[in-house]
């Protein structure tokens, strides 16, 4: 049980950082590197104890994002395709595989393309999609990694997550890269709770068929996935690395937010400056802030420089805290909703101080939310 670094423009760099040492391993990103460099990264960091994971990243196949059409995997027919057809991809995944095995990564993840309607048709030929690439993979000592694409609103429906969980998990390929697609814009928080129920108890359930699943495109609702049981989360510097999002293939990739944000536990929420200020201020910053290593950095900067930029430090503060919450989390140290309630008080102490948050939005209202989906998620 660990956290995977979700690469993005410019990302390579925080794989040697060595206060990031608890990322079991990094999800590799075509779209902003061509072969060669990634070749590279795969080669000087790729060890027993730390796993590189290729995404193809075929999500929207019709748009040319990045370095992506350079690949030689990219479909150059995809307009007249039938992207429905089992043989058509069969084709894609005979060059994505040796592709794949030019690279050397650990693993890789199968293709799988955001579908106009998340049907049982839709999610069987996914898996058939896995079981091929895994027959391609298998003699070159390649783990295949199946891609499931799930959109949010369709979870609230009570029995869809079982649904699929049940194809998903049908095949020989044990181990699951969960994309959560929802309307919500990379930085607000999720607030669906029926949508969140169901993703929580998509997870339990492929747990339970004995998938090992990695949730991609995480930020603080991480706390919600281990809950459900998910071995693994991914998440990245950027804002559309922690949360999947269009606009990842319709922006340039190095978009996600350009202000610095300080991750803060007790408030399980993003600070602008402003705002960290105000919570300092009232000594409401948690233990794992003030030891996390890059926010003292930051804490220090703002004291003796307060006019130098502190973006960089930000991304690493928010990654740091990523992977200690999760190392807590696995070791029994975090329950779920105890660490939503104290969070919510701590809102409430705020309100009560009449400090209020620069964003409007950034208001706590989620975690009411988020433990409603954590305490209801499994009642009949």
């Amino acid at each position: 049980m660990a956290v995977y670094h979700q690469m993005g423009h410019n990302s390579l760099n925080l794989l040697r950082e060595s206060n990031l040492a608890l990322y079991k391993g990094a999800i590799l990103s075509p779209v902003n590197e061509d072969e060669e460099h990634l070749q590279a990264a795969i080669q000087n960091r790729s060890t027993e104890d730390f796993e590189m994971i290729f995404d193809p990243q075929l999500y929207y196949p019709s748009v040319e994002r990045g370095n992506l059409p350079e690949w030689g995997y990219f479909p150059s027919d995809v307009d007249t395709a039938d992207q429905t057809s089992i043989r058509w991809w069969r084709r894609i995944i005979i060059e994505l595989a040796n592709t794949v095995r030019r690279l050397r990564p650990q693993s890789s993840c199968s293709p799988a393309i955001v579908p106009g309607v998340y049907s049982d048709a839709y999610y069987s030929l996914n898996q058939q999609m896995a079981a091929f690439f895994q027959e391609r993979l298998s003699a070159h000592g390649i783990a295949a990694i199946q891609t499931l694409i799930v959109s949010l609103p369709a979870l609230t429906e009570r029995t869809r997550s079982a649904e699929i969980a049940s194809i998903a998990s049908s095949g020989s390929v044990n181990r699951v890269f969960l994309v959560l697609i929802s309307d919500v814009p990379p930085r607000p928080e999720l607030q669906n709770t029926e949508g969140i129920q169901g993703a929580i108890r998509l997870i339990r359930f492929l747990t339970e068929a004995g998938m090992q699943v990695i949730v991609g495109y995480t930020s603080s609702d991480l706390i919600l996935w281990k809950f459900a049981g998910a071995q693994d989360c991914a998440s990245g510097k950027f804002f559309n690395l922690r949360r999947f999002t269009p606009s990842r293939f319709t922006v340039p990739p190095e978009g996600g937010g350009q202000l610095p944000y300080w991750f803060e536990e007790s408030m399980m929420a993003y600070l602008r400056e402003s705002d960290l200020a105000r919570v300092r201020r009232a000594n409401l910053l948690s233990d794992s802030s003030l030891t996390n290593p890059f926010a003292v950095q930051i804490l220090e900067q703002l004291d003796n420089s307060p006019r130098t930029p502190w973006l960089g430090l930000s991304w690493r503060q928010y990654l740091y805290w990523f992977s200690d919450f999760e190392h807590r989390f696995s070791q029994g140290r975090i329950d779920a909703n105890t660490l939503l309630s104290n969070a919510e008080d701590v809102w409430r102490q705020l309100d009560e101080q009449s400090i209020l948050m620069e964003e409007r939005q950034n208001d706590g209202t989620w975690l009411r939310q988020w433990r409603r989906a954590v305490l209801e998620a499994f009642k009949s």
